[in-house]
């Protein structure tokens, strides 16, 4: 067997390398990349973020427990 070999055999019992979505950066990651957004870019995630909490607050929850 030679080095390449060896290195893709090493990699295949390795474990998956973790899928790294918005719920599992961290803190200094989400800012990094919120530091790198563009004005507009920054200005379009406010503007979704109020249209959000505006539907939030509007939003009826109807229990369904018996009393």
């Amino acid at each position: 067997m030679n080095r390449q070999e060896k290195k893709i055999s090493k990699n295949i019992v390795a474990e998956p390398s973790a899928t790294y979505g918005f719920a599992n950066l961290s803190e200094d990651d989400k800012l990094r990349r919120d530091m790198l957004r563009s004005d507009k870019e920054k200005f379009l995630l406010f503007t979704q973020m109020l249209r959000r909490n505006k539907l939030l607050n509007k939003a009826s929850v109807i229990s369904t427990q018996n009393k």
